[in-house]
């Protein structure tokens, strides 16, 4: 897919440019509008000089040769002054526009396109080529407003180049219609590399992507530790090189192509030009225009010869541009491959029944089943675990349970009412979920990483700590100088880092301060030390007591307090029971708890 040469119709290159003026409209809406009127003016503007400086000229000859009076000139002057003083005004203007529209595209453009990101759910994000899609729409967002600057110069620079044409066409048709011509291999040559050059952009961004990531391990100071210790610089630093110098390579051989042939195709037009001042000026030396005639009629054709060849050359710059455009067009018209529900679940301290009935699902890209005929009764304020090797499917089924994926056969039920016909922000606010890959906010402080647990209420600093209590951060919150305000990365003045292992109690505290009637915990306790861990599952079980929770674990010996015990095998349960009823089974439960066990002595 990703290897496919990018095309682009003319109806779909207009149609990304009014997306593109659309959007840079909605950012700004009196800036952009006003930046478009400005461009005009702008464009129009060395015509009009030059007009008014033709017939200032013509005024200043006519008094020299008749003897009329110099204060005849003021006038002309006068409308000289006026005119500069208003493009004088309207470039200070324009410059202001611009930073109105940059400000727009920094900082609004990232916030539509994360809220964007926040409504097309997991699913949709988990797809490599949506992912690729996403990563350039990243680079291309910053520079929206320069390619609207280029639309409005675009457009500007047509009407400048209508009225030229009239002017030139008139004077001297045959230069005009060679001048044109001259354009059109030039225009080609450059519809061809910037083609090239999309392809090369294009077709790279997997790696670049790959490369991108090598170049953060080598500078996230997290990482150098291993990297160091491992004297894995060297390899890291050969991929990225490799990946760089391959890419410039290919990068400037377009370019040197790219340049010769403009070379070769613009001597055409600078050879035309300069028949077209020839023209001119024998038409002075026959005395059929003025001396002013022949300064306004240089300077259109220069105008004509500049604005012909920059609408050409922005044509083709934006059909170049459009064609990176199209894929963040594509992004904001994405829509989520997961469609929400519209049926309410009210928000309740009573956790409603989950079943799930006959349940299978595998990932859009495999053809395996990870999730294989499951069925699966949770009754409110039941206590239970799923456990299991890596791989049995226990933190897919967390994400079923979380409606990020759609179940493909069978279906999961709250209180009856399928999932997917849930609106789904109405589930989320009864369910809380730890995931064994948590969230590290390390720009915020500590109160703020538990507040986030449920951050659309107003905080709670009482509820805030004793989640953090039973969560064990009071172990270490004598260490931060700020306590609860502490930032949690050295990163920033003032801040230090917590251990992995904080982190995790951290990340607990926060599902504690969320307090939701269903509680899922995937695998909380992996980062931290057996004695904590032990602490920490008697604080879970008391602190969510009459709640529902859901316990995945891989350690089987954290588990043994739970109302009722899953052990998952392929997707399926292979085993149900409390711990001392799995024990005397003597099976899978069994095997594993006494090898784990026999680890600990």
């Amino acid at each position: 897919m990703e290897q496919k040469e990018a095309k682009l119709s003319f109806v779909q290159f207009l149609g990304v440019l009014r997306w593109l003026i659309a959007y840079n409209v909605r950012l700004a809406p009196v800036a952009a509008i006003l930046d478009f009127l400005s461009a005009i003016f702008s464009a129009l503007q060395p015509l009009v000089n030059a007009y008014i400086f033709a017939r200032l000229l013509d005024k200043i000859i006519d008094i020299v040769a008749t003897g009329a009076d110099p204060k005849d000139i003021i006038p002309m002057l006068g409308i000289l002054l006026a005119y500069n003083l208003l493009t004088s005004a309207v470039s200070h203007g324009n410059s202001y526009l611009s930073n109105v529209m940059n400000n727009a595209t920094w900082f609004k453009s990232p916030q539509v396109l994360y809220r964007h990101i926040h409504s097309l759910g997991i699913q949709t994000l988990e797809n490599p080529e949506v992912v690729n899609k996403v990563q350039r729409s990243r680079e291309v967002l910053g520079m929206l407003y320069g390619d609207f600057d280029r639309v409005t110069t675009f457009f500007a620079r047509v009407i400048t180049l209508i009225v030229t044409t009239v002017v030139v066409v008139k004077i001297m048709p045959i230069v005009a219609a060679v001048i044109f011509v001259s354009m059109l291999p030039g225009l080609a040559s450059n519809r061809y590399y910037m083609r090239q050059s999309w392809k090369l952009y294009r077709d790279e961004t997997e790696r670049k992507r790959k490369a991108g990531t090598v170049f953060n391990s080598l500078i996230e100071t997290s990482n150098l530790q291993e990297i160091v210790i491992t004297s894995a610089y060297d390899y890291l630093n050969t991929i990225y090189s490799k990946f760089a110098n391959r890419y410039s390579k290919a990068d400037l051989a377009i370019m040197r192509g790219w340049r010769l042939f403009g070379f070769l195709f613009g001597s055409i037009t600078v050879t035309a030009s300069i028949f077209g001042y020839f023209t001119i000026l024998k038409n002075l030396f026959k005395g059929l225009i003025s001396v002013g005639d022949v300064t306004f009629q240089m300077r259109s054709l220069d105008i004509f010869v500049s604005n012909l060849g920059m609408v050409a050359g922005t044509y083709v710059s934006l059909y170049e541009r459009c064609m990176r455009i199209k894929e963040v067009k594509e992004v904001f018209d994405m829509k989520p491959v997961v469609s929400d529900g519209d049926v309410i679940l009210e928000a309740s301290e009573q956790a409603p029944v989950i079943a799930l009935k006959n349940v299978s699902f595998k990932y859009p890209s495999s053809d395996r089943y990870v999730i294989n005929g499951l069925d699966l009764e949770i009754k409110p304020g039941e206590r239970i675990a799923i456990v299991g090797e890596n791989g049995a499917g226990k933190t897919t089924l967390v994400k079923l349970l979380s409606r990020f994926y759609k179940v493909n056969k069978g279906g999961i039920y709250l209180d009856g009412k399928n999932i997917n016909n849930i609106k789904i922000d109405s589930w989320y606010k009864n369910l809380g979920v730890l995931f064994q890959d948590y969230n590290t906010y390390s720009s915020l402080t500590l109160k703020e990483n538990i507040w986030l647990g449920n951050s659309q209420a107003e905080l709670d600093e009482t509820k805030m700590e004793l989640a953090a209590n039973k969560a064990n951060v009071n172990s270490f919150l004598a260490d931060y100088k700020k306590g609860y305000d502490q930032v949690l990365s050295e990163k920033f003045k003032g801040g230090t880092r917590p251990s992995t292992g904080q982190w995790q109690k951290i990340a607990i505290a926060r599902f504690f301060y969320r307090n939701s009637p269903v509680v899922i915990f995937d695998e909380p306790t992996a980062s931290i030390d057996a004695v904590s861990e032990a602490e920490i599952f008697g604080q879970i079980y008391e602190f969510f007591k009459n709640k529902t929770v859901i316990i995945i674990s891989h350690r089987f010996s954290t588990v043994r307090n739970a109302d009722k015990i899953y052990v998952l095998a392929d997707g399926a349960i292979a085993e149900s029971g409390n711990h001392k009823e799995l024990m005397k089974l003597k099976g899978k439960y069994h095997k594993a708890f006494t090898i784990q066990a026999e680890g600990y002595k």
